[in-house]
């Protein structure tokens, strides 16, 4: 077993390639969209479902080198049983089947959801590799998505503590991210396996959208989703997503339309210049007149 984990170290794990054949059977749940979108308040309430568990951010559906430890740690989960899992799997598609189950398995329920919003910018490889995976896409208006993310990341853990920010990123730099997530998920919003969530419609109607989530997923309703931030639940430590705290709180609207009194005229100017054609055609704005 050492010996073969040091070839493993030398050459590169399997667990690392995204590239290796695998194929799932499994029915996973997997949520993206660009960032500030709502999609760590659309993982608290399907965490709180009695049946998905479905924990903080763990990139393992993306294209970067895994770190058992750091999964171990966030999940709660032996970091032993982590290693293990990584060094006897043959791809990165196989070793997520593993970590699901660990994931269920921990937290006595049956299906895995996994949120990171950059999930998004990889739906080929996801489809590819877990056919029968449900995704499930947020969608916000990029101009309150632009306000937000300009001031992401807003903490930082010091021993286990929240600490403030001072962020403040150009408006180019929001509207263009806003913009390339649109731009990733467009060739998949007609796959029967995709589902899009609007941050607004989830927020202004929690039960009736909550509903017809569920529904797509094949999951049966159930009241305690719209009780998350009482919701007990090992995921529930603002420690492991510490840029969005307050998804741990009751739904509120506070953050509808921000952007009408956060963006200045230059502001506006260079979002439209960016992804206004984007606003009208997803029903965000009638015109370039706002």
């Amino acid at each position: 077993m050492k010996l073969r984990n040091l070839f493993r170290t030398m050459l590169g794990r399997p667990a690392d390639d995204l590239d290796a054949e695998y194929l799932s059977s499994s029915r996973h749940i997997v949520l993206g969209g660009c960032g500030r979108s709502g999609t760590t308040l659309a993982r608290v309430i399907l965490d709180s479902h009695p049946d998905i568990c479905c924990g903080p951010e763990s990139k393992v559906l993306l294209d970067e080198p895994l770190d058992a430890g750091r999964l171990a740690k966030r999940y709660k989960l032996e970091s032993e049983q982590m290693v293990q899992a990584r060094d006897d799997s043959e791809s990165r598609g196989e070793f997520i089947d593993r970590f699901a189950s660990m994931c269920c398995a921990s937290s006595g329920k049956r299906r895995w959801a996994e949120k990171t919003p950059r999930n998004v910018l990889n739906l080929r490889w996801i489809f590819d590799h877990f056919p029968e995976t449900r995704f499930v896409h947020l969608l916000r208006d990029g101009r309150d998505v632009a306000c937000s993310l300009r001031t992401h990341p807003r903490h930082k853990v010091v021993n286990g503590k929240l600490v403030p920010l001072d962020t403040w990123r150009p408006m180019e730099e929001c509207a263009d991210r806003w913009r390339d997530s649109l731009v990733a998920v467009q060739p998949f919003l007609t796959d029967p396996r995709v589902h899009t969530v609007r941050y607004e419609h989830l927020v202004a109607e929690p039960e009736v959208t909550t509903r017809r989530l569920l529904e797509f997923l094949g999951e049966p309703w159930d009241p305690r989703v719209l009780a998350h931030s009482e919701a007990e639940s090992r995921f529930r430590d603002a420690t492991t997503f510490p840029q969005n705290p307050e998804a741990l709180r009751p739904i509120d609207r506070s953050a509808m339309h921000r952007w009408e009194r956060d963006m200045t005229p230059d502001d506006r100017r260079v979002f439209k210049h960016i992804a206004g054609d984007l606003l009208v055609e997803y029903g965000y704005a009638a015109g370039q007149d706002w």
